[in-house]
This record gives C-alpha cells, sequence and structure tokens, in this order.
C-alpha cells in the first residue's frame, strides 16, 4: 500500500510536471503529489491511516522534503497544510502523518473536494532546529467530475 503512495512521483517524467510539483524555500525543497482516492485499492488501509474527511471525492496530498545544499531527504518535520477552496470559509491546517514509504520518510494526508477545478494548499513546515515555520503554496487540480 505504501509504495502505491509514492508512484506519482516515479511516473512523472515531463520536466514541468516535475517543476510544478518542486518548490525550494528557505533552504528546504518540498515535493508534492495529489493523488485521487480512486487510485488506491486498499482505500480502508488509506482510511485507518488518516480519518475520513467528510463528503466529496477524497484526494491524498503527499510531501517529502529534502535539505536543498544536501540533498538528504528531511524525515523529522512537523508537517501541517490547509486546502482553500473558493467560495468556502477557510478550515484550518491539518498535519500531515508522517510516513515511512520505501524506507525513507514523507508526509500525508486526506483531503475532500467537493468541486471539479484548482484548489489551492498552504503547507506549512517546522523544523526542530527552527523557530519560525516555512510556508509553502501551492496549485492542484482535481481530477474527479465533481460539481463545477
Amino acid at each position: 500500500m505504501a509504495t502505491a503512495l509514492i508512484l506519482p512521483f516515479l511516473w512523472l517524467s515531463a520536466w514541468e510536471a516535475m517543476a510544478q510539483s518542486m518548490q525550494e524555500r528557505e533552504g528546504v525543497t518540498l515535493y508534492w503529489g495529489l493523488v485521487p482516492g480512486a487510485v488506491f485499492t486498499d482505500k480502508h488501509a488509506l482510511d485507518e491511516m488518516h480519518g475520513k474527511d467528510g463528503q466529496g471525492e477524497p484526494h491524498h496530498l503527499v510531501v517529502a522534503l529534502f535539505d536543498t545544499a544536501t540533498g538528504k531527504r528531511i524525515g523529522t518535520a512537523a508537517v501541517r497544510a490547509q486546502l482553500i477552496e473558493v467560495g468556502i470559509s477557510e478550515t484550518p491546517a491539518k498535519a500531515l502523518a508522517p510516513m515511512e514509504i520505501n524506507g525513507l520518510m514523507s508526509y500525508g494526508q486526506l483531503f475532500s473536494m467537493v468541486k471539479k477545478g484548482t484548489y489551492r494548499f498552504r503547507i506549512f513546515v517546522k523544523l526542530p532546529d527552527r523557530e519560525e515555520e516555512i510556508e509553502y503554496s501551492i496549485s492542484a487540480a482535481s481530477p474527479h467530475p465533481g460539481q463545477n
């Protein structure tokens, strides 16, 4: 099951797609992917890992962090993400659970998306050796045929 979470990262072949799923801030490189819940064969395990998240189509936000200077994976961060939907009041940021995938640490959480279209996430990364969080802002399209 954990291997299925990382597959979107492995199959991104176009440079443009890679550039859109990576950001660097303050010496920390963030790679992210948004995986529709429909691709998971074991939805029960996904629900157990993150809990159910209301109405709409579930999507799994997966984040991997790297030290930009050394390229080393960061596995000791506290990561939160806030889903921002146009026309819907802001909800509090949710903690992304640490997940070990093939021996490497990533972070993930389920988010429900009600409408088809582009969603924005604010991602907050707190490293143990820093007082301030690092904030990233990403946009991702929801591929499900939801409401317009």
